[in-house]
């Protein structure tokens, strides 16, 4: 595993785990469908990607949420696993109002591939069309996912419906 796992549970609901590298402990959330969890991670990779200095995915919980926020210049990343009572990203909670869970550092590089693997991985054993069906309002980021798979250098993917 690398900094992070997604897992696609049942209909409406994933399981987030991030490793903070130097501890080895591992922090599961659990992850509703009312967010594009899936979407903001594969924009995530992207940006970092494109070499921006910060980026960060919001995962929701019911009640609260987490941010995996990522920041830095170069290949070294700091990142920080944020927790909110509430849905800071829907503005029900104060955005400095929260607790660090887990921090530490990732290299750049390293992050973009972890996050194209867990779309890969998703993709490959649900697909698209049943990853709909599970996520109800949100649909497999497949246009990320090819566009991460080109910058790690996977060459055009074969995707199906």
């Amino acid at each position: 595993m690398g900094l992070i796992d997604y897992q696609v549970n049942k209909a409406g609901w994933a399981t987030l785990e991030v490793r903070a590298e130097a501890d080895e402990k591992v922090a599961a959330f659990g992850v509703s469908y009312l967010h594009d969890s899936l979407g903001d991670l594969a924009r995530m990779g992207l940006a970092l990607n494109k070499g921006q200095s910060v980026a960060s995915a919001v995962f929701m919980e019911e009640p609260g949420e987490v941010h995996l926020v990522v920041e830095g210049l170069g290949d070294a990343l700091r990142f920080e696993v944020r927790w909110f009572d509430d849905w800071a990203s829907w503005n029900m909670a104060d955005p400095s109002s929260y607790k660090v869970l887990s921090q530490g550092e990732v290299g750049r590089a390293e992050l973009v591939r972890n996050i194209q693997q867990v779309l890969a991985r998703i993709h490959s054993e649900i697909g698209p069309a049943r990853y709909l069906e599970l996520w109800i309002e949100h649909q497999f980021p497949l246009a990320e996912y090819e566009q991460l798979s080109q910058a790690v250098g996977l060459g055009p993917i074969a995707c199906r419906a």
